[in-house]
């Protein structure tokens, strides 16, 4: 039974919050940041050092107007003196810009990187009823696209921010120099256009939002169908499912197209900005030219300062936009990184009693649990009894909570109501990474990863032998009876998931392929059949020699004979540990210490197979349902 729930998750963050983690950030890399602001401002010096000599070379030329003999020789020699240096002030300028662009783009890169894997970390922590309210797709947008956003935020706008600041401050002081009130000119208009920006960007940071989630909605779909592919293609539903994109691609193109509109009105003022400046001086600065309070050399080097300063202020229209975009990225992602999970740890968490040869573990008790994904209970009253070292089953109908039963012992969820314990001791109290790593859980849906059948079966015991948060050791114990080495000495893992593989009852699978358990087995094990990738998430539940084992319908997948074998030997290596199973299968129920039949949520019957069977209630209408069924198919 999964749980109905919202499509997104309630967040709000404080913006002095928001605006600490992101100076944090910046301040991680305040050495790169630093470097690039000084490579900045020698870039600045250089280039705007430029405009004196050009206007120097221009009024010595009309200055020479006419001029012969020697005169002429000495213009023609300070001009190209002149010339010389404003090459060289230009190559300078260019090697200073490009070290302040590597220093603060490799900035931008660092705190990407940690940004990743920060969120990466907290995803790895949160639980189920997160991954329920937050689809992979969006996710995954959050972590790629957004993350690159925040980048972007630190590279690109810290560049030309602190580039236009410069920039300004060094013109502005020349220009000043030169001709105090026609610099007043030039600025005249920006305070009546800053007040349009500071409008128009607003608008910008929620419509970047808007784009940026049905972005993460349009990655969704293409997940979900890609995931799905054979489902499509077997229900003929490509037509559909391409229109459907289409409309999704289609509403992101229109709010694309607004974001795009308020992003040209914002570039549009800035320009606006860039060229009132130059056309002031034009006017005002030609008559002052013609009326000689100016000399044209002056008038060349301030229209040079004012055309300096466009660039940095026609970028500043982009730099809104990134720093926006930015911004609305890492609220989203910050949806991540602060959310916080349900299930806890407590801070005196406690470790389960060792499992020795002689005393049985894995007992586990449900006292009056209830339970609900929402608001809605899907289990009421819940009282179960499994005895250490027995074998159990759960049984019921479709939707009757057997599933959910089992994630409460995994601790995937908490209970609402009442308490669940292993071995004496509440599961909240126990260490939750330590606990998991002794329950042995086969899903429903058996899932493996992208690599190959020996790495996938081996998968388990990477947290036993490399994580040091996991005090337990990884297991040296033999999965078959007699698979201890002659000499006496711990078996290795790699002979131990050559046990895993036959008590699975997957050896000859693995004979048959030519890479054996080097096999890669594809996105999902597509390349495995169902009870092939059934087999292998059992071989791994076992390797790490848990405590429990749950198998949620782990053998529907496996024919008769097989799952024979499979018990069989499981009845072995469970010998003095708890098994639960979720099954159907008459093989496995008849085998079981105990049945607990459930219906809506509740416990109503629980017995033997035999028990239950004369008692001619749910479980034996279950049974001949079953073997009708059965029966009909054969």
């Amino acid at each position: 039974m999964q749980p109905a729930a919202p499509s997104e998750i309630p967040f709000s963050i404080e913006p002095s919050v928001r605006r600490a983690r992101l100076w944090g950030y910046f301040v991680r890399y305040k050495g790169l940041f630093f470097a690039g602001a000084v490579f900045l401002f020698l870039t600045n010096m250089l280039a705007l050092a430029i405009p004196a000599y050009l206007g120097q070379a221009i009024q010595l030329m009309r200055d020479a107007a006419g001029a012969s003999g020697e005169g002429f020789s000495a213009v023609r020699s300070q001009v190209v003196h002149a010339a010389v240096v404003i090459i060289f002030l230009a190559i300078a300028s260019g090697f200073c810009r490009i070290f302040s662009r590597t220093t603060i783009f490799n900035a931008g890169r660092h705190i990407e990187f940690d940004i990743r894997n920060e969120v990466y970390a907290r995803l790895a922590k949160l639980d189920p009823r997160f991954y329920a309210r937050m689809s992979t797709g969006d996710v995954t947008s959050r972590v790629t696209n957004d993350v690159t956003y925040v980048r972007l935020l630190y590279a690109i706008a810290f560049l030309h921010i602190i580039n236009a600041a410069i920039a300004y401050t060094i013109a502005i002081q020349k220009m000043v120099a030169l001709d105090w009130a026609l610099t007043l000119w030039c600025l005249a208009s920006y305070p009546l256009l800053l007040l349009g920006v500071r409008y128009v960007i607003r608008a910008l940071f929620n419509q970047t939002k808007v784009v940026q989630a049905q972005l993460s909605a349009m990655s969704t779909r293409v997940q979900e169908n890609l995931a799905g592919v054979n489902v499509v293609k077997s229900y003929v539903l490509e037509g559909r499912e391409i229109a459907g994109f289409a409309r999704a691609n289609e509403d992101y193109y229109h709010k694309n197209m607004v974001l795009a509109r308020i992003r040209g009105m914002l570039d549009s003022l800035v320009v606006m900005m860039a060229t009132v400046g130059t056309l002031v001086v034009l006017l005002i600065g030609s008559r002052k030219v013609i009326e000689n309070t100016m000399t044209l050399g002056q008038f060349v080097e301030f229209n040079a300062y004012v055309v300096a300063i466009a660039f940095p202020t026609i970028a500043m229209g982009w730099v809104f936009s990134v720093w926006h975009r930015g911004l609305a990225g890492f609220e989203r992602v910050c949806e991540i990184l602060y959310h916080e999970p349900d299930i806890k740890q407590a801070d005196d968490a406690r470790t389960l009693p060792p499992i020795d040869g002689e005393l049985a573990r894995g007992h586990v008790r449900f006292e009056n649990v209830q339970f609900g994904y929402t608001d809605k209970r899907v289990l009421h009253d819940i009282n179960i009894d499994i005895p250490a070292g027995s074998t159990v089953a759960f049984v019921g109908r479709t939707g009757s909570g057997k599933s959910t039963l089992v994630k409460l012992i995994a601790r995937f969820y908490d209970p609402n109501e009442g308490q669940i314990t292993i071995d004496g001791v509440p599961l909240p109290k126990l260490a939750l990474r330590e606990t998991r790593s002794q329950i042995g859980f086969v899903p429903q849906e058996p899932f493996l990863f992208s690599m190959t059948i020996g790495q996938n079966v081996r998968f388990g015991l990477d947290a036993l032998e490399f994580d040091d948060s996991v005090a337990r050791e990884a297991p040296t114990r033999a999965l078959l009876p007699g698979g201890e080495p002659d000499d006496g000495r711990p078996l290795t893992q790699d002979e131990r998931i050559v046990q895993a593989i036959t008590v699975a009852g997957l050896g000859l699978d693995i004979d048959s392929f030519p890479q054996g358990l080097e096999t890669l087995v594809g996105e999902r094990g597509v390349t495995l059949s169902g009870g092939q990738k059934q087999r292998v998430t059992i071989a791994r539940a076992l390797l790490v020699d848990p405590r429990i084992l749950i198998l949620d319908d782990a053998l529907s997948s496996v024919d008769t004979q097989t799952e024979s074998i499979i018990l069989d030997h499981l009845d072995h290596l469970m010998k003095g540990r708890t098994s639960i199973l979720l099954t159907h299968r008459f093989n496995a129920l008849a085998r079981v210490d105990c049945i607990y039949v459930l219906d809506e949520g509740r416990v109503v019957e629980s017995g033997t197979h035999w028990d239950l069977i004369e008692q001619g209630g749910v479980y034996a209408a279950m049974l001949e349902r079953q073997k009708l069924r059965e029966q009909l198919e054969s």
